[in-house]
This record gives structure tokens, sequence and C-alpha cells, in this order.
């Protein structure tokens, strides 16, 4: 008698631990689809449109930001990231491509991390967001960001390109030791196809006079959107995959140039 009720007993609480684990993955993913919408629906969607009243509604109001950005240091409260963005000129209104991505969430009871990706203007934010249930309610507590758009496209930029006007820059690569016939040739290449682009005016390699393994590099094109096609182009996409470990770091540094009597 003894060995059936134990036998009964031990049955029931495996179907009491399988359904407490059932509801628990269901609570989960339930949170999961929630946070998903949240960012779908407000975050990404308010972020595009520069819509400050939806982004505010996503955040718990003691929500701080920290991070990088152009291998800068960022740090900003809730107030100062939401004035940012309501005085900026909105990636809708700017006519860039924009894109929100879900890589990865996580729910541990109460708390959550979804990693997130946003490209936008020339930037490429890879961020970790912490979320927070409560009273019932997911909020963003927390907002971590990286910009990687230099992981991304091989260079690494100071300033920032202004949509409308003429763009110009100063490119500075620093070739390393053994490669710099091929890395010349390969820029005369570059060179003809940039200039035979329709926004470019001009694009001039020249040597360091004193550091011939440093080449220098002068952009000029029409409007910033000329110069996102000519960094999209597939003579600047191929360059770029060629100079990888034949240049310091892999990386090619950039300097935005503002004319004098710009008013920008």
């Amino acid at each position: 008698m003894k060995p059936l009720l134990l036998t009964a007993f031990l049955s029931c609480a495996l179907l009491v631990l399988k359904a407490q684990n059932l509801k628990k993955m269901e609570t989960q993913k339930e949170s999961i689809d929630t946070i998903s919408e949240l960012l779908e629906s407000r975050y990404f969607k308010g972020i595009y449109e520069g819509d400050t009243t939806s982004l505010s509604t996503v955040y718990h109001p003691g929500t701080l930001l920290f991070g990088d950005v152009k291998g800068q240091p960022y740090a900003k409260t809730l107030g100062e990231y939401l004035d940012g963005v309501a005085h900026r000129q909105s990636p809708k209104d700017s006519g860039k491509p924009f894109k929100g991505e879900i890589l990865n969430i996580r729910v541990v009871n109460s708390i959550a991390v979804a990693e997130v990706k946003v490209t936008m203007y020339d930037f490429v934010y890879q961020e970790f967001l912490s979320f927070h249930r409560i009273d019932g309610r997911w909020l963003l507590v927390n907002k971590m960001i990286s910009d990687v758009a230099e992981q991304t496209d091989g260079t690494k930029s100071t300033g920032t390109a202004i949509a409308g006007i003429k763009t110009s820059l100063i490119a500075t690569i620093h070739v390393l030791p053994g490669f710099e016939k091929d890395v010349k040739e390969a820029l005369k290449a570059m060179e003809i196809a940039s200039n035979k682009e329709t926004g470019c005016e001009q694009f001039v390699a020249n040597t360091q006079k004193d550091s011939p393994q440093t080449v220098v590099i002068y952009e000029a094109y029409k409007n910033e959107e000329a110069f996102q096609l000519h960094k999209s182009s597939s003579h600047a996409k191929a360059f770029f995959e060629f100079v990888k470990g034949k240049i310091v770091n892999d990386k090619i540094e950039t300097v935005f140039l503002t004319e004098l009597n710009s008013s920008k």
C-alpha cells in the first residue's frame, strides 16, 4: 500500500512541477512578446519619427544612458536625451535609411535585457537595454550604446556630414611596411572610379612628403547624399576590403571640413 501511495505522490508532484514550468515558460514568452511589441511600435518608431511623446512612454523617468559614439564617451539623463531628439532632424525627415533590429531578449522574472541594433544617419548603434516590470508594465530603466559603424565600414570619422550642403573631408591612411605599392595602385583605381561618380566633385590622393607610408586624400561631394552613395559604391567597398591587413589597425581616419563662410 505504501509503495502505491509513494508512487501516486511522486506522480502528482511531477505533474505539479511540469505545470509550474509550463506556466513559467508561457509567462516568459508573453513578456518577450510584450517587450518586442514595445520596441517595434514605440521605441524604434519613436526614434525614426523623432516622436518624444511616444519614446517617453518606453522609459522609466530615472533612466540613464551611457556608452560611446564615434569613439567618444556618451552619458546623458533621460531629459537630456529626449531634448536632443526633439531638436534634431529625425531620421524620417532626413530621408536616409533607418533600421531597428531586435537581436535578442532575455527575461528573468521581473527583469529583462534586450540587445538591439539601430542604424541611422551615419551611425550603427549596438544597444543593451535593461527593462524592469513595474506595476505590471515593462519599462526601460537603463540604456547602454556603442557606435559600431567603424567596424562596419572600416573607417574612423571626426565630425559629421551635413545633409543638403557640399560635403568635403580629409581621409588619412597609414600603410603598413611592405604594402605601399599594393595600396597605392588600389588607390589609383579608386581615384579614377570615384571621380566618375556624378556627385563627386574631387577625389585626390597624395602621400605625405615626410612620411611616404602616410596617404592623405581630399574628397569633395555635391552633398551628403552623394558621399553616402560613394561609400556604398562597389569600388569603395572593394577598396575597403582590399586594404584590410595592409593599413594600420585597418582604419581610415576621416575629418569632415566646413567652409569658413558656411553658416552650418
